[in-house]
């Protein structure tokens, strides 16, 4: 039988320990934070004693200098017939940022010099690009809790994932600033704005009298079609390339009025190309 071994990779808050646990849970070998060299030691070890039993390890920049042997040793593995899939774990910087506050964890990455989370992510994200790029499936945990990622990581182990390409639509006000890590970022300032209407002030996209509102003007029907159409070629083309995750932001000034109904609008029109996640970031301020 030959041996399986699922190598879980990513940025550190991502989720990598929540997917591991999963995999312990239907039975796997599971080890935290292998240099890669040992692999090869490891996998021909557990052969003989455990009799092709599946495994699964965290392999980060924990590892060190030794991270930049995961290419070779996965080859090596490959080439001894061991059957091998990678999961990367990724989240959006602010998304790992708000993480980090809120348990207030150390960086594996931190010195006493050099603390600055911002910076420690941009340097963990250039360690980790060769194994991302070497990765089966990349999973973006940013939308999604717990209970989904250890759903998804234990369809991907059992065969049964399609890899269906995912969107993340989410909608923001530019005063507050832009999403980190977006692929597509799309302005909807130019059109009518529900906010000069006093009774609509209060409201927000996802109330009826917004709605009946924007769909009262064509250039906001147009809008949407374009930018459904924008993201239908490059959900084609992402797809060819693996690619599994799109994030598309869409803005107006506060983020709650036409921002909304626009993601909401462009969330029906893409289920039947993708799987859709939307969230409004600010929505309620």
């Amino acid at each position: 039988m030959a041996a399986e071994l699922v190598v879980i990779s990513g940025m550190s808050g991502a989720g990598k320990t929540t997917a591991l646990g999963a995999l312990e849970d239907v039975g796997y070998f599971c080890m935290d934070n292998i240099p890669p060299a040992l692999l090869v030691d490891i996998l021909s070890l557990m052969n003989s004693t455990f009799n092709g039993k599946k495994i699964a390890t965290i392999v980060d920049v924990r590892a060190g200098q030794t991270l930049g042997q995961i290419k070779s040793v996965i080859e090596d593995l490959k080439s001894q017939g061991v059957l091998i899939k990678i999961i990367f774990l990724d989240a959006k910087d602010d998304v790992l940022i708000n993480r980090y506050n809120l348990t207030r964890r150390r960086h594996p990455l931190s010195t006493e010099k050099d603390q600055e989370i911002e910076k420690l992510l941009v340097e963990e994200r250039r360690l980790l690009q060769e194994i991302r790029e070497m990765s089966d499936y990349v999973i973006d945990t940013s939308l999604i809790n717990t209970h989904q990622l250890r759903s998804e990581v234990i369809t991907i182990v059992e065969g049964k994932s399609e890899r269906v390409l995912k969107i993340f639509l989410e909608s923001f006000g530019f005063k507050y600033g832009l999403p980190l890590g977006a692929d597509f970022v799309f302005d909807a300032r130019f059109l009518p704005n529900p906010y000069y209407v006093e009774s609509l002030a209060d409201k927000n996209g996802n109330d009826p009298e917004v709605i009946e509102y924007l769909q009262r003007f064509d250039i906001v029907k147009e809008y949407i079609n374009k930018v459904s159409d924008i993201i239908k070629m490059a959900i084609e083309s992402y797809s060819k390339e693996g690619k599994s995750v799109i994030y598309v932001a869409i803005g107006c000034s506060g983020g709650k009025h036409r921002s909304v109904y626009i993601a909401n609008e462009l969330s029906e029109l893409l289920r039947k190309d993708a799987s859709v996640r939307i969230s409004h970031r600010d929505i309620q301020r």
